[in-house]
Order: structure tokens, then sequence, then C-alpha cells
């Protein structure tokens, strides 16, 4: 991984969940600060790399939807568990929707994101 190419920051953030709601039964919670050994992921050096965004007619509304692909020094974590963390990056909040690593394993992770509808 070369160095220079990290030129971007993003946040790394996962739901917490804070509570139910009691009319609706509803888990209540916000997203923060993914944590990894007690320090917080909010100011991570990575490479953002976006692409072509498209339109889509959704719920009788017309949906935008960029992908990027965001690569980061590799960090010790189950690659399960990135499916439930997003990212922000610019403003705008990533979805995770693959993880893959490099040859070693041990260097990068190489993340495909998607940004435009989501929950969060």
């Amino acid at each position: 991984m070369l160095a220079q190419r990290l030129r971007h920051r993003i946040a790394i953030q996962e739901w917490m969940i804070t509570g139910q709601d009691p009319v609706t039964g509803a888990e209540v919670g916000e997203w923060v600060a993914y944590e990894l050994s007690g320090k917080p992921l909010d100011n991570v050096p990575a490479e953002v790399l976006t692409g072509p965004g498209k339109e889509f007619i959704a719920a009788d509304a017309k949906q935008a939807q960029t992908t990027a692909r965001i690569n980061i020094r590799w960090f010790p974590i189950d690659r399960i568990d990135l499916y439930r963390l997003r990212i922000l990056w610019d403003g705008r909040v990533y979805n995770i929707v693959s993880a893959e690593t490099d040859v070693t394993a041990r260097r990068e992770w190489r993340l495909r994101c998607e940004d435009g509808v989501n929950e969060g």
C-alpha cells in the first residue's frame, strides 16, 4: 500500500442500540464511531475512488445511487463484522457491500460501497 494514496479522511461507524421505543417496540439507537482497541476510527486515512452514479425509480420516486471503492490499511476485524458498519466521507454515507483483502491478507482492506438509498 502506498501511503501517498491515502489522502482522504473517513469515519467508520457502527449502530449502537440505546433502548427500545415503548410504543412500537423498535430498537432505538444512534451511529457512533467504531472503536478498535479503545481508539475511535473517526479520522482514518483512506483512498476513496467513486464510480458512476445511476438513477432508478423506487417507491414511486426517483432515487440516485453511486458506488465507491474505499481502500484502507488492514486492521484485525472479522469480515462479517465489516458489513454492519458504515463509512462517512465528504458528507456522504456509504454502506459496505463487499470487503476484500490484498494477497497477503494483512496489508489493506478493499471495500466496495454504495451510497444513496439507505436507512442510516
